[in-house]
């Protein structure tokens, strides 16, 4: 068993799990909005689906700009519902090493601290939904998610390391 998974699994159990760490082995994305608790969430789990589906060896994870104590009731019930993985953790405020090991970060619906957005990394998805419901938020976030990936996929094959 990968320790990671195994240290996570412990630490689960013992409580207070935050957001894994973002792995600086493998290339990153860091999707944030403001509470870190819903559609963060959301882009993260379909796009680990999606890149785990593809073989891209990119893997997402969640951040807020002011984190909420716990993920969404909400989020967490249309994943479930959706038949996808809920991502690990609990939400955490962006941090100045996040943003270091991205590849990518991704602004949704809420203002990046001024470290990532000097970094270059730094793109908003300004126009998924606040309060139109789940499926909406879910299905603006997918189209971007997609095109994210089909990005991914095509400079993956222009430059395979």
């Amino acid at each position: 068993m990968n320790t990671l998974v195994l240290a996570l699994a412990v630490h689960a159990l013992v409580g207070g799990v935050q957001s894994p760490p973002i792995s600086s082995a493998q290339p990153a994305v860091v999707f944030v909005c403001e509470h870190g608790a819903a559609k963060s969430v959301i882009a993260t789990a379909y796009f680990n689906k999606l890149a785990r589906e593809r073989g891209l060896p990119y893997r997402a994870t969640f951040r807020g700009t002011d984190p909420q104590a716990e993920l969404s009731v909400a989020a967490l019930k249309g994943l479930r519902e959706d038949g996808i993985e809920i991502p690990a953790g609990k939400p955490t405020a962006v941090a100045p090493t996040d943003v270091e090991r991205a590849t990518h970060v991704f602004a949704i619906g809420c203002t990046l601290p001024s470290v990532a957005t000097a970094s270059g990394k730094a793109l908003s998805w300004s126009d998924v939904p606040e309060t139109e419901g789940y499926a909406r938020t879910r299905d603006a976030i997918v189209k971007h998610v997609t095109a994210l990936l089909d990005e991914l996929q095509h400079s993956s094959q222009m430059n395979p390391t």
